[in-house]
């Protein structure tokens, strides 16, 4: 029976390692990149290969460490000395994580209030690279990661440490939140049953990329912090009751994106603020309607069709290199081919 133990606990390790050398090679060679991204897709919405490496690596690590604490009889008796207290570990990371969201939503509000703008922007920071955040879509803490990994990754890897500089000192609580939550949700799923504790890996994973890229409202974040607390809640059991909870915490966090979301949305026209514009630019084709200087801001009224995503990305090259950053409203029906999106920008 020991033995068996034994092996079971070796096969985890050897998979775990199996997870890291993969994430290794993606790094490192062009090999399998385009195949794993790809798979990964639904999960780590839109996957890059940063994120795949990371999600990866985080399999791999909580496999090991899994492998490690359920080995070591002297660890476990230290870590769970009393059988049915260690639902707590869960708790305490799925509180972390979701305070520290809801802190990257406050971090958004701040950048904006500083510069005197409105929240429901995406704002895009020139240097050294192009990147950006807004609140549907954070990148306040994986410029924290950024900031760390540049040396580390590739140059096409967008690491959004551009965006550092506005989000310091606050964005640093992100560190230590990550690294508690991966070992109390670690500590939590090492006594849990083989099926909950793959679902539980794969969910705490996505949870700690999605806080990384993209914050509460990202779907890596929503996916992995829906089934951790399923985990939770159903703590090893499997029955449809244990799907409640779940459903309702989830459903209000989704109910709060899609006010933000639609309800910031501005139908009717783009509002593009630039910070300490330094040259002229050309913006003929997006039917400027309106350009109003105020100090170091200069604030275009854009009456265009243009996708938010296009705009965005012409927005990186106008601007490159003649501006600091840019604030630019959103539109949230642009994102689909919808006809009513005609409609709402006419009345």
């Amino acid at each position: 029976m020991n033995y068996g133990r034994f092996n079971k606990v070796e096969l985890t390790m050897v998979i775990g390692v199996v997870f890291i050398i993969l994430a290794l090679i993606i790094l490192v060679t062009d090999f399998l990149d385009g195949f794993v991204t790809s798979l990964l897709w639904p999960l780590l919405e839109g996957s890059s290969e940063g994120k795949t490496v990371i999600f990866l690596g985080f399999i791999g690590s909580l496999l090991i460490f899994n492998s490690i604490i359920s080995g070591n009889q002297g660890l476990t008796a230290r870590l769970y000395p009393n059988d049915n207290r260690y639902k707590r570990y869960l708790k305490v990371a799925l509180v972390l994580l979701l305070i520290c969201a809801i802190a990257g939503l406050l971090i958004e509000v701040k950048i904006r209030c500083d510069f005197g703008v409105s929240i429901f922007t995406i704002l895009t920071s020139m240097d050294p690279n192009t990147s950006t955040t807004s609140l549907m879509h954070s990148h306040t803490y994986k410029s924290v990661l950024g900031f760390f990994a540049n040396g580390l990754v590739p140059s096409h890897v967008n690491t959004g440490s551009s965006i550092l500089k506005y989000v310091l000192p606050y964005a640093l609580v992100v560190i230590p939140v990550e690294i508690i939550a991966y070992f109390t949700g670690l500590f939590y799923l090492v006594k849990q049953p083989i099926l909950h504790k793959i679902v539980g890996i794969l969910a705490l994973s996505l949870c700690l990329i999605g806080l990384l890229d993209g914050g509460m409202f990202s779907q890596p974040f929503l996916i992995g912090f829906g089934f951790l607390l399923l985990v939770y809640f159903s703590d090893g059991k499997i029955s449809i009751k244990y799907l409640v909870n779940p459903v309702v915490i989830m459903g209000y966090i989704l109910l709060v994106a899609m006010i933000l979301e639609i309800g910031g949305s501005d139908t009717t026209q783009h509002t593009l603020t630039v910070i300490n514009q330094t040259g002229d630019v050309d913006l003929s084709q997006y039917n400027v309607t309106s350009v109003v200087v105020d100090g170091d801001k200069t604030i275009y009224t854009l009456n265009c069709d243009v996708p938010d995503k296009t705009l965005i990305r012409d927005v990186f090259s106008i601007f490159k290199d003649k501006s600091d950053l840019t604030f630019m409203s959103w539109n949230f029906y642009t994102y689909f081919d919808n006809p009513n999106t005609k409609i709402l920008k006419n009345r």
